[in-house]
């Protein structure tokens, strides 16, 4: 094991010991393979020195592949050998729950939280944990799925959330269950209003917004936590009151719903839907900017809006004007107008108010 100063890091070398930030935030977990994203990721934190394995060396990366070096970073993460695993898997675990909740809405099973999380967890190892998990999601946005994948995507988030608010063990545990359950009461709809490929009317929207207390029937009886049937019925609620079923306000919303909430919307509009494309999700954090504060827990909607920015560092991006570019800067102040490298221009999009992100390509 060797500490090396970040500027003599190379792709194809092997992380020995976790980074971390100067608050003891996980930047790259040990056993990571490094590339250029993730060596410019672990400049964006100015962090100075990584313990490398001397005894390992990827001589090769799937990645650094010489036909590929014009491929931006989301096109070499789609060649990958870990991202065609993680999407199989992912696949399959998601028929797995669906398997689950028909057995739970038909059959009356008792929830297992161990059971249903431990697909979740070994979903977070193959990512690579922290921001590899927000790599491989940002590449699968194409699911139009409106429980299932849906309900994995939000479990992982959750778990995300979770573990950068330095929950518990046992309390990251019941949001990633939460994230994973919290959808379940829409299998009590009908198909067809789930399947829609046209706007909602306004009775329609009535009925799917039922889906929160179809849901916290199915597991009120259930031997499990409170803060997870919590989680179901209250998801849709917003800090202001504007949410629904109850119109809760601040405090009166479970904390780990308040956590649910923001992965719920994070994934909802971020993916594909019958109707629509998947939103950019620069266009979703500014949102979150502009709302977030009014309508979520402050400290939880902080937290995630300024990881899930940085988990975009390195990554190339089309603006709205049609150049493309790599994003090598996150404003903390701005966090969804980050500065661009456009060849040899470096934009500041914060300075740039005509100018923003239309898509991560």
């Amino acid at each position: 094991m060797k500490l090396m100063v970040v500027g003599a890091l190379k792709p194809g070398m092997v992380v020995a010991q976790n980074v971390y930030t100067l608050d003891d935030q996980l930047v790259v977990s040990k056993g990571t393979v490094l590339d250029e994203k993730t060596i410019n990721r672990i400049n964006g934190y100015s962090i100075f020195n990584v313990f490398i394995d001397e005894n390992i060396q990827v001589k090769k990366l799937s990645s650094e592949i010489d036909e590929n070096r014009e491929l931006s970073f989301s096109e070499k993460l789609k060649l990958s050998e870990d991202f065609s695993r993680f999407k199989t898997d992912l696949e399959k675990n998601s028929s797995r729950l669906k398997k689950t909740f028909s057995a739970i809405v038909n059959e009356d099973k008792q929830i297992d939280i161990n059971e249903i999380t431990d697909p979740v967890y070994n979903l977070m190892v193959e990512a690579g944990a922290g921001y590899g998990v927000f790599d491989m999601l940002n590449n699968l946005h194409d699911y139009s799925d409106e429980i299932y994948m849906h309900c994995i995507n939000v479990s992982l988030i959750c778990n995300l959330i979770g573990t950068w608010l330095r929950l518990t063990s046992e309390e990251v545990k019941l949001v990633t269950a939460a994230g994973l359950l919290h959808d379940i009461g829409k299998v009590k709809l009908p198909e067809n209003l789930l399947n829609s490929s046209t706007p909602h009317s306004e009775k329609d929207k009535l009925l799917m917004r039922s889906h929160v207390t179809l849901g916290y029937d199915l597991v009120k009886d259930m031997d499990i936590d409170e803060h997870i049937k919590n989680c179901i019925v209250m998801h849709h609620e917003r800090r202001d009151g504007s949410g629904y079923p109850f119109h809760l306000k601040g405090e009166q919303i479970d904390e780990f719903a308040r956590i649910v909430a923001i992965a719920d919307l994070y994934d909802e509009l971020t993916s594909k839907r019958l109707n629509r494309g998947p939103i950019c999700a620069f266009d979703v954090i500014a949102m979150f900017e502009k709302e977030g504060l009014q309508k979520f827990d402050t400290k939880v909607v902080m937290t995630f809006l300024s990881h899930i920015s940085n988990s975009f560092i390195a990554n190339r991006v089309r603006l709205n004007n049609g150049r493309e570019g790599d994003i090598i800067f996150i404003n903390p102040d701005k966090l969804s107008r980050p500065m661009v490298k456009c060849g040899d221009d470096f934009l500041d999009l914060a300075t740039h108010p005509d100018l923003k992100i239309s898509e991560v390509i």
